[in-house]
């Protein structure tokens, strides 16, 4: 029976965390707007304890002038004013939407989420699943690399049996933390609790667009024992692509 009882997020989650999915890079995507409030919420989180980060801004066609030049150039300009502020160590990676550009940005080379750079974290639409997304992700694994998928909760189209054959093609699944608080609506709330205790997913990150979200909806996630268990091995996940 005490396998249903739910728990908070315990106040020391995030000591020794790495983020591995945040748009904390400061004017490029519908993240942070201005390099003040993400330096703020840097500092915020490295008070909570959060060691590493990965930055993942948006590839997609709404971001036109976002490649590898140009995001690496800007991370790198974040850098030099994120050392005055906290010691969070920080990597550049991407989130790649399965869209037309997909490909050019193989070509151009992916900016991935591991040290070994194989590990790519990817998305799709969250209304449909586009004819030529499984051949976009074939290529990719037959070119060595990881397919990650972003939040996997949030794709409305997808059934459980979509998620047990990504599994099957051997995808691995980012959890957004704050799914679990509702922050995404009902429908990614159950998914996302369903596919934890399943023990389906891999890796958890915050997807941090502004802090206030993460203020509101942190408090209110619920989790059983096996959940709190399985999160805290994905923490540990997380881990494992700094290594």
């Amino acid at each position: 029976m005490f396998q249903f009882l739910k728990h908070h997020l315990p106040d020391d989650f995030f000591r020794g965390a790495c983020d591995v999915h945040c748009h904390l890079l400061p004017g490029v995507d519908d993240g942070f707007p201005t390099v003040e409030k993400s330096l703020h919420a840097l500092k915020r989180l490295e008070e909570h304890g959060v060691e590493k980060m990965v930055f993942t801004p948006h590839f997609m066609k709404e971001y036109p002038a976002n490649d590898r030049v140009t995001i690496t150039e800007a991370f790198e300009r974040y850098k030099s004013d994120a050392a005055a502020v906290a010691k969070v160590e920080l990597r550049l990676a991407a989130e790649y939407m399965l869209d037309a550009r997909f490909m050019s940005h193989f070509e151009a080379g992916f900016l991935c989420l591991d040290k070994n750079g194989t590990h790519v974290l990817c998305e799709t639409s969250y209304l449909m699943y586009e004819h030529n997304v499984r051949e976009m992700l074939y290529d990719v694994m037959c070119a060595g690399f990881q397919p990650v998928i972003a939040h996997p909760e949030r794709y409305q189209y997808a059934s459980k049996a979509n998620y047990e054959r990504w599994k099957e093609k051997n995808y691995k699944f980012q959890l957004n933390l704050l799914s679990l608080a509702g922050a995404y609506g009902d429908p990614a709330y159950e998914k996302s609790h369903y596919m934890l205790k399943q023990g389906m997913y891999d890796y958890v990150g915050s997807d941090m667009h502004g802090l206030d979200n993460f203020r509101r909806f942190l408090p209110k996630i619920r989790l059983t024992t096996k959940e709190l268990d399985q999160l805290y091995q994905l923490k540990e996940n997380n881990k494992t692509l700094f290594a």
